[in-house]
């Protein structure tokens, strides 16, 4: 799921002190905490931020990790590190450290660097099962119905959008494969489809399923992402389609054994988890289900669902406690990925909810992990 990615030029909201270093501060950019020098800036001062999971080009690279530099990157990636076991996410460049690549004077503020920094997202190799890559799908071959899951962004760029007090629900995000299935309009999407629709030889409505980014249900059965099709598979076990209605789209998380790293929540067969309900109305128009209507259809309908953590009034800190830990959904499953928190009430048939996702801490020390997922 696409979500948002960049460098921009912003400034410092606020310095605090390193509780166990006297000579560094913590600097917060947005939502994220920076380790910083102590006193080597001051709140409102223009910084070029530079995300965790972000890959450096060579020039960058070498004007801001020079060769007598005590700090080397790995593989040119940006990551999470602890500094006196505190977190910092990212790094915070003053414009005269890369003078010499970008003049800043007359840059506004909040603009977007990573194109001309050359600086790119870091995307983790395939770890997943089976010998299949991911293979595009023609999208005029996918069933125009069939969304994909709008991604949810990381509360730390939008720390505002959440006010305290607002009511919440907070679920556990689970680290797997999304899945996303539905039972639509049938798609003639080719001359023989057509045909076959005008002599009434079609159903009204056809099963879609696959991935967020494929719709594999678009070319019939075929290998998928881990080989052996794991998306079709997995809602066969659960008889996916019998227990949706015509108009209706399911999003959820498979997990288990061969899709994570580290991350088989204590099975020994793959689930698909839900977390998010869409309807087709009969405007065309397609509306998502409140957090309260998905637990009601999860359970009328047969389908395991999410961990819902906490309901009631937003609160930040709280919400950070929240996202630590191991996880709910299997006790024994250490770090839990985070959590999504969502309004308990702000949804509409445009398309749009009100949901971010916060990354646990411990989950991003583990190398392999990215706060992309």
């Amino acid at each position: 799921m696409e979500t948002t990615y960049k460098v921009p030029y912003t400034s410092i909201l606020a310095l605090s002190p390193h509780s166990n270093a006297d000579k560094l501060e913590l600097a917060s950019i947005y939502g994220f905490q920076v380790i910083v020098q102590k006193d080597r800036y001051k709140v409102g001062d223009k910084v070029v931020y530079i995300p965790i999971d972000s890959i450096l080009p060579p020039k960058l690279e070498a004007a801001l990790f020079p060769e007598d530099s005590k700090i080397k990157l790995t593989k040119n990636r940006v990551r999470q590190i602890r500094i006196r076991g505190l977190a910092s996410q990212g790094m915070v460049i003053a414009p005269s450290e890369i003078a010499t690549i970008i003049n800043l004077e007359r840059v506004a503020l909040e603009t977007d660097l990573k194109d001309v920094l050359e600086v790119k997202k870091y995307e983790p190799p395939e770890t997943f099962a089976g010998t299949g890559t991911p293979k595009s799908r023609d999208p005029k071959k996918a069933n125009p119905h069939f969304h994909k899951y709008n991604g949810v962004e990381n509360i730390k760029w939008f720390p505002n959008l959440f006010k305290e007090g607002e009511r919440a629900v907070i679920q556990e995000k689970l680290h797997g494969t999304n899945c996303r299935a539905g039972l639509l309009p049938y798609n003639a999407n080719s001359f023989w489809k057509k045909l076959k629709k005008f002599f009434h030889l079609v159903p009204k409505y056809e099963k879609c399923y696959g991935s967020n980014n494929v719709d594999i249900s678009s070319k019939g059965n075929h290998g998928g992402y881990y080989g052996e099709d794991v998306y079709g598979k997995t809602l066969n076990t659960i008889d996916a389609f019998s227990k949706l209605k015509p108009g209706e789209t399911i999003y959820g998380e498979i997990i288990g054994p061969g899709i994570q790293k580290n991350y088989e929540y204590g099975l020994k067969e793959l689930r698909f988890v839900l977390f998010d309900v869409k309807i087709l109305r009969h405007d065309g128009s397609q509306e998502w289900f409140n957090p309260d209507a998905v637990e009601k259809f999860a359970k009328e309908r047969g389908f395991e669902m999410v961990p819902v953590i906490y309901k009631g009034p937003f609160n930040l800190a709280f919400t950070k406690v929240l996202s630590s830990g191991n996880s709910v959904y299997c006790l024994t499953q250490k770090n839990r990925e985070g959590v999504v928190i969502k309004s308990q009430y702000e949804y509409n048939n445009q398309g749009n909810k009100k949901a971010l996702k916060l990354i646990n801490e411990a989950y991003l020390d583990d190398k392999t992990n990215t706060d992309f997922h």
